[in-house]
């Protein structure tokens, strides 16, 4: 018996010792993902990209440059682009004298306007109209020279610019520059390949890792259920194994939420403009960074939302653990009002699996709303092609605070079985 005792106890030692470790691996490569991952995010944000006047400067800037360098003169384009200067000027004129007049008829006494009859008079718009072609060899010779192409571009461009800083408030790139700088990166682009590569590499080892552990919780909850006359080191070794998988759930996220747009495409001027990857939303945070964020707000309403939040998800089942603990090995702490609260009562208080299900069916909501929401920006016009992405995922807080509650559980009906066996009275 002894034998199979020792045997047990070294099997449990053996997994604890490996979930320790196992778990703090996990632990410091989680830490340096969620560096990773923020940086990322930060650097895809979309007030870098779409909500980021300096892009747009850009963007834009190249377009007119296009379409500047577009109105080089040569002897083989020279008479299309005559027609077609002279055809805009017609148009132009046209619209004018129509405005003009229609203008002056709104503002003329009794019905006759002496400024149309003038214009009629003396042939003005009629003249104009025929020294339109005179007019479009002149515009044609000003474009043949590249310096005066040069000027119009720059012209355009100081405008934009002017225009720019008048009206937008320019975007604080203090972040942007120092997570660039951490990675040695050439540029934005080179920055979030340096960091995706880092990232893919950790997540790799993590999931490598949270496989062995999965294993490892299997192993330990089959020996929950069948290890036979489980004496108080098992179950203590059991309690020690359960606030690990407590401590690594709400110290780790357990759900990212992560709403981006992946791809809007249009045109503009004829020439196609591009963005992607824009995230609009992205949070990452455990129990303990929820908590301690809702504590440290002014608002009395947020600050006891975050106080429960403490209270009854990470308080009460630490508490509870080690109630269980010391009620093990000394049966008499039973009639203390503290113990007796915390071990037998507590269970309807601490809610830890309500905490769980809440979570999970808080993931499924946040991603069904957030898909619909994006899906309805992929409706907004015809002319505009955007993909929307929803990249929201659990995370391994979830599953470690799920194995908690799972094994918090089997080992509150192991001791409440173990404590009606030795407290039932013999019979006469």
């Amino acid at each position: 018996m002894n034998i199979k005792k020792n045997l047990s106890h070294f099997l449990l030692l053996l997994l604890l010792g490996s979930v320790s470790i196992l778990s703090f691996q996990i632990y410091k490569l989680e830490t340096k993902n969620r560096v990773f991952k923020s940086d990322l995010t930060e650097l895809y944000d979309i007030k870098y990209g779409m909500f980021n006047v300096d892009i747009w400067k850009e963007k834009i800037a190249i377009i007119i440059g296009s379409k500047v360098e577009e109105l080089e003169i040569t002897e083989e384009n020279r008479e299309a682009n005559r027609i077609k200067i002279i055809r805009l000027l017609e148009n132009i004129i046209s619209d004018f004298e129509s405005n003009y007049k229609e203008r002056n008829r709104k503002n003329a006494s009794f019905g006759i306007s002496l400024k149309n009859i003038g214009a009629d008079v003396f042939d003005i718009f009629k003249s104009i109209k025929t020294d339109i072609p005179n007019i479009t060899d002149e515009i044609l010779d000003f474009l043949e020279e590249e310096e005066n192409r040069e000027q119009i571009k720059n012209y355009i461009l100081s405008n934009l610019e002017n225009y720019r800083n008048e009206t937008f408030q320019k975007v604080d790139y203090t972040e942007y520059r120092r997570i660039l700088s951490s990675y040695s990166a050439l540029s934005a682009a080179n920055g979030k390949e340096i960091i995706l590569g880092k990232k893919l590499a950790l997540e790799d080892k993590i999931i490598f890792r949270g496989y062995i552990m999965s294993a490892l919780f299997i192993v330990i909850f089959f020996f929950l259920l069948f290890l036979k006359n489980k004496s108080k080191t098992d179950i203590l070794l059991f309690s020690i194994i359960a606030i690990v998988f407590l401590i690594m759930g709400i110290s780790l996220p357990m759900i990212d939420i992560d709403a981006r747009i992946k791809l809007m495409e249009f045109r503009l001027l004829g020439e196609n403009i591009s963005f992607s990857d824009q995230v609009l939303y992205f949070k990452s945070k455990s129990i303990l960074e929820v908590a301690n964020t809702m504590l440290y707000q002014n608002e009395i309403k947020i600050f006891l939302v975050g106080l429960l939040v403490l209270l009854f998800s990470v308080l009460f089942p630490v508490f509870k653990m080690i109630s269980t603990i010391l009620l093990v090995f000394k049966n008499t702490l039973k009639n203390n009002l503290i113990i007796n609260f915390m071990v037998f009562k507590s269970g309807k208080w601490s809610m830890a699996d309500v905490m769980v299900v809440a979570i999970f069916m808080s993931y499924i909501g946040f991603t069904g709303i957030i898909s619909n929401q994006l899906s309805q920006l992929e409706d907004i016009s015809s002319s505009l092609r955007i993909l929307t992405s929803n990249e929201s995922d659990l995370q391994n807080g979830f599953f470690f605070f799920g194995g908690f509650v799972i094994l918090g559980i089997g080992i509150s009906q192991i001791i409440s079985s173990k404590l009606k066996i030795t407290t039932q009275k013999p019979r006469i």
